[in-house]
């Protein structure tokens, strides 16, 4: 394993071809959940897997070849989970075969199971994932009684797509406060099982999707207070409460966004319209007032002489 920016990096392309399955399967049982794991058609299994822990919660990013998973009473038995298991499909559909049924997962879709029942699960196009693992104390805090299986949409819902977007940024290296990280993502995953909403939650809800509607000139209070369930005036007293008004917050995150885009080989007019702005003037009014250098000032820390002078 090589560490990424505090995270660990598991790849079965690092081991001999004879040990990949079995090291996938180890690994897994040490960072995950055991599993028995059986590849699919003639090409040899391949898997990379990125890992977060934390003191109670366990995070990850899975990428993998087609194959197929059980999670049998043996495995159980071996390695019991004492938690719940939340996947997040971001690529490649599977089917979730358990006692109840069958449910087919396809991207945007996530999957609720509890890590001592057993289940298969089949990826037949290879997949990426991402895992949260929570312990069974932990889901007594944030949600009592049993957990049975459950499918929801994680593009629909906006406080699991807040629990995707947090996951996802932390396990790109982003900023390592891992303490953040982890009460907002308790947060989210009770709100995601049904176990009622926190403040935190409902912020973090609300700022992931203003992200994902950067592009959206008309994006306004209203429509992110419909998207998290509650009033304006709810949505109001919460940025208040962190410090900012709502369209503080949306513009601060369209900048914030901007900015991350002037390495790009784009137009300044380009990476004003992808994130919002109703003019190149605007933005470049705005992001001087915030950053104290304009656009253009700034993206030639980014970039060549030769590549901004069209912008």
């Amino acid at each position: 394993m090589a560490p990424v920016h505090g995270l660990t990096r598991f790849r079965t392309h690092d081991l001999p071809g004879s040990r990949r399955l079995a090291g996938w399967e180890e690994h897994n049982a040490r960072a995950l959940v055991g599993l028995r794991a059986q590849p699919l058609g003639d090409r040899p299994f391949d898997g990379t897997e990125i890992n977060l822990t934390l003191p109670r919660l366990q995070v990850a990013r899975v990428t993998g070849t087609p194959h197929a998973v059980d999670r049998d009473v043996r495995q159980i038995a071996e390695h019991p989970a004492d938690g719940v298991v939340v996947y997040f499909a971001l690529a490649g559909e599977n089917q979730f075969s358990h006692r109840g049924g069958h449910e087919l997962i396809t991207p945007g879709q996530g999957l609720v199971v509890d890590g001592d029942q057993p289940f298969r699960r089949t990826f037949s196009h290879g997949l990426t994932e991402l895992v949260l693992k929570a312990p069974r104390s932990l889901l007594r805090e944030i949600r009592p009684g049993t957990v049975k299986p459950q499918v929801f949409s994680f593009r629909a819902d906006a406080h699991a797509r807040a629990l995707v977007t947090a996951l996802s940024e932390a396990l790109r290296g982003g900023p390592a406060d891992w303490d953040g990280l982890e009460n907002v993502a308790t947060d989210l995953l009770g709100t995601l099982l049904g176990g009622g909403c926190s403040a935190a939650a409902d912020l973090a809800a609300a700022h992931a999707f203003i992200t994902a509607h950067l592009a959206d000139q008309d994006l306004s209070a209203g429509r992110i207070a419909a998207a998290i369930g509650y009033s304006e005036r709810h949505l109001s007293r919460l940025f208040s409460q962190s410090g900012q008004s709502v369209p503080q917050a949306v513009l601060n995150a369209r900048l914030d966004a901007a900015r991350g885009m002037l390495a790009e080989p784009i137009s300044l007019a380009e990476v004003a319209a992808r994130n919002g702005f109703a003019s190149q003037a605007h933005f470049s009014r705005t992001y001087k007032a915030r950053f104290g250098v304009t656009p253009r000032q700034d993206r030639r820390e980014f970039l060549p002489v030769s590549a901004t002078s069209e912008s």
